[in-house]
């Protein structure tokens, strides 16, 4: 990978691996809460190549917030999504320093659009697709060391 990250989201759509945001070298290189990155990596298996955001003219557009711990991404309809997050203290972020932001990359045009914002702000989830909808369960609702047992169901129709 051309940056190391930890707490990314990641997804693939079966040809390519989306690496989005997380922590890692310059912010949070432990296990610790930080601001985190704003990068979309993306690796192509076909031809063992990796391109990044943070290269100019790679043609992908970052992250419209910098953060980490969002989980596990998910790749529907030829769109990405990414849920939720924490933060040290970037902008947007609740009062407990997580995200409730839907974000939502179409990566043939490399842009990304708002997505409706999940009930509750939470990091560390795992969204996963069940038929057309998408199940997010769990996940902290405050940065760092927290828990809920929650579930949304989010309508990527209405988002």
């Amino acid at each position: 990978m051309p940056a190391a990250r930890n707490h990314a989201a990641s997804a693939t759509d079966g040809t390519k691996l989306f690496v989005v945001g997380g922590r890692g070298p310059g912010s949070g290189d432990g296990n610790a809460v930080a601001n985190g990155f704003d990068t979309v990596q993306v690796y192509e298996p076909a031809v063992n190549a990796w391109k990044s955001s943070d290269t100019p003219g790679s043609g992908l557009t970052p992250l419209p917030q910098a953060r980490g711990g969002m989980g596990k991404g998910i790749y529907f309809r030829g769109e990405l999504y990414i849920f939720g997050g924490e933060t040290l203290d970037g902008a947007g972020s609740t009062a407990s320093h997580t995200y409730n932001r839907v974000d939502i990359y179409n990566p043939v045009t490399a842009m990304w659009r708002s997505g409706t914002t999940m009930l509750a702000a939470k990091h560390g989830i795992f969204p996963v697709l069940v038929g057309s909808r998408i199940v997010v369960a769990g996940g902290g609702t405050a940065a760092g060391h927290s828990s809920s047992s929650s579930v949304e169901i989010y309508n990527p129709k209405a988002g």
